[in-house]
């Protein structure tokens, strides 16, 4: 479900959950031990979260699997989950998205979460889904949304659930780089490398100083987010939305 490499002085992390890398309970864990574990590899200066699958970063949340859980579960699952990307924004290391296919739902904030984001272009979108399936966005994420673009596009991207394709995505500071689709992980590479070369005592100094403050709008937006979520996943208005889209899935799974 997730390759792990070591290329130098930065580890690479592939998600392989084909066909579109749905984000199941399983597969979080595997994103969070995995993270962990670069870490807290000596000499690691910079991680490249990416995927192995063409088609997808990752298409969002598996339903299916989802719709499975007890509340206390889903709740346990969420907070697992919120934990993931509040680990991403604020580790010890940055982390270079390469997105070169659609990143959806929990897929674009796993992505929106990374410290740099290279998206390849192409006929994919990227978007923040979750009002479609009758849920709100978690307060953190709307903190991500906010340190990173304008308030039009974060009222587009959360209220109106718009996928922006890659130059669009480009256009609103969503994505840093925008490079030819098969170039996207070479380039996350260099941007990583980039990052890894300079002095890790002054790059980790002025990463706290940028990023200490919004780590701490995240933690705080986030709180109790598991339970909330789970409150919002039970709902009569998401239980509705969730039963259309499943009905309307013939194979596969994401959201």
């Amino acid at each position: 479900m997730v390759e792990i490499r070591r290329e130098g002085d930065v580890a690479v992390l592939l998600l392989d959950r084909p066909k579109v890398n749905a984000l199941s309970p399983e597969l979080v864990g595997r994103i969070a031990s995995g993270l962990e574990g670069v870490f807290s590899e000596p000499g690691v200066r910079a991680v490249v979260l990416a995927s192995r699958l063409g088609r997808a970063f990752s298409a969002g949340f598996d339903l299916r699997q989802l719709d499975g859980l007890s509340p206390g579960e889903f709740a346990r699952f969420f907070d697992g989950f919120a934990a993931l990307y509040r680990r991403i924004a604020s580790g010890p290391v940055p982390v270079v998205a390469a997105v070169a296919g659609h990143a959806l739902a929990g897929g674009a904030i796993l992505a929106l979460a990374c410290e740099r984001r290279v998206f390849g272009e192409g006929s994919w979108g990227f978007g923040r889904t979750e009002v479609d399936v009758g849920l709100p966005l978690p307060g953190g994420v709307l903190e991500l949304l906010r340190a990173t673009t304008d308030e039009a596009t974060v009222y587009e991207a959360a209220a109106l659930g718009r996928v922006f394709t890659p130059a669009e995505a480009a256009e609103r500071r969503l994505a840093h780089r925008l490079v030819p689709g098969p170039e996207a992980l070479a380039a996350a590479m260099d941007e990583a490398r980039s990052l890894s070369a300079k002095p890790p005592g002054a790059l980790g100094e002025i990463r706290r100083m940028l990023r200490g403050a919004l780590a701490e709008r995240i933690r705080d937006a986030d709180r109790d987010v598991g339970e909330m979520f789970s409150r919002w996943w039970r709902g009569e208005e998401s239980t509705a939305c969730r039963r259309r889209i499943l009905e309307r899935l013939s194979g596969g799974a994401g959201g």
